[in-house]
């Protein structure tokens, strides 16, 4: 099934699909003129159906940040509905896939300016060369949450480049720092957390009695390492997710031995555990995840906000007392510095993100009057109950940009593309179409 390449790389069908792979060379450095500037080689994965080879171009921006673009196995989903009109390329964003891949095994040759250039702005600057590479006048856009981010970004610098943007779940904030950001987040977690208890009433005491038991005991991960209570707590993400409220109840529902009378956490439960807090897949992702929130809001510096703004909310403290009758709370999408001692994945890390939690941001990456002025007509899913990316703060960004058409539901959680992507995305094309 291998075709002609035509220069552009490799070229193969699978599934029924042709598909090309791209790379290009890219300055990790875009802004600066500096000679012999250090480079890298961009990956791109283009997907359209035989005789679509001059569809219009549309660019899948996936979440994170720190993670690559899907590798489809089959035609469903978002992807799934966007072939049936357009040529979809999968951009590796860089630091990511088989765009340089940052991970434990070099982050010790990584300059340390490095992980301040993996933001969106310097990801829409490799789009943009990727796109005059393929000689596409215009491209259209699609972000799944950290993607959507980049697409705002993208649109605050390239509007003249794109037909139409296409967000789910993926509206960023844009005159709030990573403070007020995180106190709004730590809320709606709350509100969330609250629910779940009402769901599944038993599911608190038993988080509190192996939080509880986690403190008093050692308990091991497959990976060797004493599992935290605070680290225990981070399983908390799963609640922004669309089943997320029964999955962490099939979790919970009977996580103890009774051995020699003593309670002893089961090995199946501790594996379960472990995968879910652990950054082996995407150590990326913890060492960066403030950073894009940076300089936004005339808040230079993140300096761990996450961690830092936990304190002022009851419930969701570092040393909250699981025993006592106080709130106790689980935490969600939050990136803590400790995680950097007691994960494998990222001790390698451990000294690079902490000095860039100090890094500071001279701009944002956002320009609200350029969005106003210029972005295409795009449209966005926002998800009401959404604890990752807060709905009133995507409908503020919504009515900054020129044109943009909301879809807003509380069907799904911020995960809803994995449930129904195709349906999603369909409802995203209707309201662009619709003139």
């Amino acid at each position: 099934d291998a075709q002609e390449s035509r220069g552009l790389g490799d070229v193969y069908k699978r599934q029924g699909y042709i598909i090309k792979e791209h790379t290009v060379e890219v300055p990790w450095d875009p802004f600066t003129e500096a000679a012999n500037a250090a480079t890298f080689e961009l990956f791109a994965r283009e997907i359209y159906a035989p005789g679509n080879e001059d569809a219009p171009a549309i660019v899948y921006l996936q979440g994170g940040p720190g993670f690559p673009a899907p590798r489809p196995v089959g035609a469903s989903g978002v992807i799934g509905e966007a072939l049936k009109e357009f040529r979809v390329i999968l951009l590796d964003q860089r630091g990511t896939g088989r765009s340089h891949r940052i991970d434990a095994a070099n982050i010790a040759d990584v300059p340390a300016e490095r992980l301040a250039q993996l933001r969106q702005e310097y990801i829409v600057e490799d789009a943009e060369a990727l796109r005059k590479h393929l000689g596409i006048a215009k491209w259209s856009l699609y972000g799944q949450s950290f993607g959507g981010f980049c697409i705002t970004s993208y649109l605050s610098r390239y509007p003249e480049s794109v037909e139409h943007a296409y967000l789910t779940g993926g509206l960023p904030v844009l005159d709030r720092g990573a403070d007020d950001l995180y106190r709004t987040t730590y809320a709606k977690l709350r509100t969330r957390h609250e629910r779940f208890y009402r769901e599944y009433p038993w599911a608190e005491n038993r988080i509190r009695e192996i939080c509880a038991h986690l403190e008093q005991s050692a308990e091991t991960l497959p990976t060797g390492e004493r599992l935290s209570s605070r680290r225990f707590r981070t399983i908390g993400i799963e609640l922004g997710r669309g089943d997320g409220f029964h999955n962490l109840a099939y979790l919970l529902e009977e996580p103890f031995h009774i051995r020699n009378g003593e309670k002893q956490l089961r090995t199946d439960f501790l594996a379960d555990v472990g995968t879910r807090v652990s950054f082996a897949d995407g150590p990326l992702y913890a060492a960066i995840h403030e950073s894009i929130y940076g300089g936004v809001g005339n808040q230079p510096t993140t300096n761990w906000a996450a961690h830092r703004i936990r304190e002022e909310i009851p419930g969701f403290e570092e040393k909250a007392n699981p025993a006592g009758d106080e709130p106790f709370y689980l935490t969600g999408e939050h990136v803590f510095p400790w995680q950097f001692d007691e994960d494998p994945a990222l001790v390698p890390f451990k000294e690079k993100a902490e000095a860039f939690a100090q890094h500071t941001w001279e701009s944002s990456p956002y320009d609200s009057a350029r969005l106003l002025a210029d972005a295409p007509t795009s449209a966005a899913a926002v998800y009401l109950d959404d604890i990752f990316v807060p709905f009133e703060y995507s409908m503020e960004t919504a009515n900054c940009y020129r044109d943009l058409r909301p879809h807003v539901t509380n069907a799904f959680q911020h995960d809803g593309i994995r449930h129904d992507g195709a349906a999603i995305f369909a409802r995203l094309r209707e309201l662009v179409e619709d003139h």
